[in-house]
């Protein structure tokens, strides 16, 4: 289970819907000495960014399609992470999303993802 994120929502200056997480992580999140295991990282990407098709369809949901994480540095333990994510295109049922986490200015790792809305006469 990723852990409990408390994502805000908003409109950034492009009108893009973009929502966003702090979260401060200890030792039952370890991966390498130190650090998240990226396991838990792409969890909480899929979280994060997951909320951005339910705001958008008026608390309707989407299945996560695809979901690639890059791993750009070790995102450290004990340390406010700062989760950003925004939708890059929003067409039909598609609505594919990016996102970034950042500890202490650092840049850890990027997301992208493809979710699908449900048909409408699906629940």
């Amino acid at each position: 289970m990723p852990p409990a994120l408390d994502v805000s929502y908003d409109i950034d200056e492009f009108g893009r819907p973009t929502v966003t997480a702090v979260v401060n992580l200890g030792d039952d999140y370890q991966g390498p000495t130190g650090s998240v295991h990226g396991g838990y990282m792409a969890a909480m990407f899929d979280n994060l960014l997951g909320v951005l098709p339910y705001k958008m369809t008026g608390r309707r949901g989407a299945f996560t399609g695809r979901l690639t994480v890059r791993y750009r540095a070790l995102t450290p333990l004990d340390t406010e992470l700062v989760l950003t994510g925004w939708v890059t295109d929003a067409r039909s049922r598609r609505v594919t999303a990016a996102g970034q986490c950042h500890a202490g200015g650092v840049l850890t790792a990027e997301a992208e993802a493809l979710f699908v809305r449900p048909a409408a006469d699906r629940p």
